[in-house]
C-alpha cells in the first residue's frame, strides 16, 4: 500500500504558489481539502495536492477561468481514477448519464470511454433523478443522457424541467432515452432502447464536437 505523505498549510502554499488568502478561498469552496487534523492543525495529502495543482495549472495554461477550475476539480473528486493528463485540455467535455438501471449506466460509460480519446470525455452517472440533478449542479455538464422512465421518485420529464429552469444547468444539451415510449423535443435527441450504439456515439460526437478514438 502506498504511504500517504502529510503536509501542513505552509507546504501547501509553497506547492501551489498560493497566497494564504487564495488557499482560504479554495478551502472555503471545498476545492482544497485537509485529509486529517492533528492538534487543531490541518494536514493534507501531498499526492492529492499535487493533482489539484496539476489541474489548476492546466486550466490557467489553457485560459480556463475559475469556473472551469471548479468544474475539473469537482470532476476529479467525483471520479479519482480519471488520469488528468490534460494533453488535449481544451477538448475535454463532461457527460452525465441519468438512468435508474446501474448496469446500463456502467455499460454506456465503458462503451463511451473506449469510443473517445483519453481525457476528452469525462463520464459520470446517477441512478435516480434527484442525484442526477445534484451532480449536474456540482459539475456543469456539456451533455446529459436522460432516461425518461426512472424508478421511484422523479421521472425524466420532471428532471428535464428542473435542469432547464436552473441557470447552472440550462445550457446543457440533452439526449433522451427510453424503452417504453418516444419523446420528442426541439432541444434534445431521442434514442429508443435497445440503443443503436453506432448512431448514439455519432450523435454524442456531433453534440460535443469531439472526435472518436
Amino acid at each position: 500500500m502506498k504511504e500517504t505523505i502529510l503536509i501542513d498549510t505552509s507546504e501547501v502554499i509553497k506547492l501551489l504558489n498560493f497566497s494564504l488568502e487564495s488557499l482560504r478561498k479554495y478551502k472555503r469552496l471545498g476545492l482544497i481539502r485537509a485529509c486529517t487534523k492533528i492538534w487543531d492543525k490541518d494536514l493534507f495529502d501531498k499526492d492529492d495536492i499535487l493533482i489539484r495543482k496539476k489541474i489548476i495549472e492546466a486550466c490557467k495554461k489553457n485560459s480556463v477561468g475559475f469556473d472551469g477550475i471548479v468544474k475539473y476539480i469537482k470532476a476529479y473528486e467525483m471520479n479519482k481514477n480519471i488520469p488528468f493528463e490534460f494533453n488535449n485540455f481544451k477538448g475535454v467535455k463532461t457527460l452525465l448519464i441519468i438512468e435508474d438501471d446501474e448496469s446500463v449506466c456502467e455499460f454506456l460509460k465503458k462503451y463511451l470511454t473506449r469510443s473517445f480519446y483519453a481525457n476528452e470525455l469525462l463520464i459520470f452517472y446517477a441512478t435516480d433523478g434527484k442525484s442526477g440533478i445534484k451532480l449536474a449542479r456540482e459539475i456543469p455538464q456539456d451533455l446529459i443522457v436522460l432516461d425518461m422512465v426512472l424508478g421511484v421518485g422523479m421521472d425524466g420529464m420532471a428532471v428535464y424541467k428542473e435542469l432547464k429552469n436552473d441557470p447552472r444547468t440550462n445550457q446543457s444539451k440533452f439526449i433522451f432515452i427510453s424503452g417504453n415510449f418516444e419523446f420528442k423535443s426541439k432541444k434534445g435527441i431521442f434514442f429508443k432502447k435497445p440503443i443503436n450504439m453506432k448512431e448514439f456515439v455519432d450523435k454524442i460526437k456531433e453534440l460535443t464536437e469531439l472526435k472518436q478514438n
